[in-house]
């Protein structure tokens, strides 16, 4: 009878502390996948938001779908005013503006180095 009763105590701590343990490797899994979910939710709408600047158009090559602006600071993206070649993936987006044009446009990280103009518009 000691022998039943101390063999069913311990199969009782033990299925007990599996159950425990498991619940605390899910939970421990789903911490973690949750912020991997919010980090990649926040680099989303980061890239779905964009960056927004002015500056003046310089040269428009749509054969290569490039735009060389002189732009203001870019706060958001840390940047100082500068001068430099973006491209875009819509080459119709270029065929609205001209060199020597004030404008405003967005600008979107894609990856390490990687920056779109997505909209661009004269401004008035």
């Amino acid at each position: 009878m000691k022998y039943a009763t101390l063999t069913s105590l311990f199969l009782l701590l033990f299925a007990s502390s599996g159950a425990a343990m498991a619940d605390e490797h899910q939970h421990g899994k789903n911490h973690h996948d949750s912020k991997k979910h919010a980090a990649m939710n926040d680099e989303h709408s980061s890239h779905a938001k964009g960056h927004h600047a002015e500056g003046t158009v310089n040269k428009i090559d749509l054969k290569h779908g490039k735009i060389n602006l002189t732009h203001g600071p870019i706060k958001s993206l840390g940047w100082s005013g500068m001068t430099m070649d973006f491209s875009v993936k819509d080459t119709s987006i270029l065929k609205t503006v001209k060199a020597g044009q004030k404008v405003t446009f967005k600008v979107v990280k894609e990856g390490p180095g990687e920056f779109f103009i997505t909209r661009i518009t004269a401004k008035k």
